[in-house]
């Protein structure tokens, strides 16, 4: 990884860059473009905010072999700026890790809820903490899922196939 941790991925290549991103492009099933239109054709685009780099190559690799394209911020405040800064409908999901230096993601999430008005984005909580206390926080603060740490590729797939067939207006 490049001094600042950034991977960007494109295809079955590897190349290091500056910037807080990860990104990788996947061919969209064609299917779902001749049932869906145009946002199908589309890959169904994930910004992963997590502060360890393993934790954010193995879900960038495990979502890249699910057709999904991903942007990885390291930290909650990479994540806000990102979405301040990113067109309406740029992600189809995010995957936020709680415990993170310079802005954990409750306080992220918060964020891109309260101040961004971003209600409409589905952000999911990724975390090793189970409590109870942890999970009514996350729905209190906005969250619209929560899963332990790793999470299983069968969860992932079904996670994805729901929030990708709610983009596409599929029942």
């Amino acid at each position: 990884a490049s001094s600042d941790g950034s991977v960007t991925t494109s295809g079955d290549e590897t190349t290091e860059t500056p910037g807080s991103r990860l990104t990788v492009l996947a061919e969209p099933a064609p299917e779902a473009v001749a049932k869906c239109g145009v946002k199908a054709s589309m890959p169904f685009s994930v910004l992963i905010v997590e502060d360890t780099d393993i934790c954010a190559r193995l879900l960038a690799m495990q979502l890249k072999k699910m057709k999904c394209s991903t942007q990885r911020a390291e930290n909650g405040q990479v994540a806000v700026d990102l979405l301040r800064d990113s067109m309406p409908g740029t992600f189809d999901m995010v995957l936020m890790d709680l415990r993170m230096p310079v802005m954990d993601g409750l306080e992220a999430t918060r964020l891109i809820r309260n101040e961004l008005k971003i209600n409409d984005l589905p952000i999911l909580a990724l975390t090793g903490e189970m409590s109870e206390d942890i999970r009514s926080e996350c729905k209190k603060i906005g969250f619209t899922g929560f899963f332990q740490k790793p999470l299983p590729k069968k969860k992932l797939q079904e996670v994805l196939a729901k929030y990708k067939a709610a983009r596409d207006g599929v029942e």
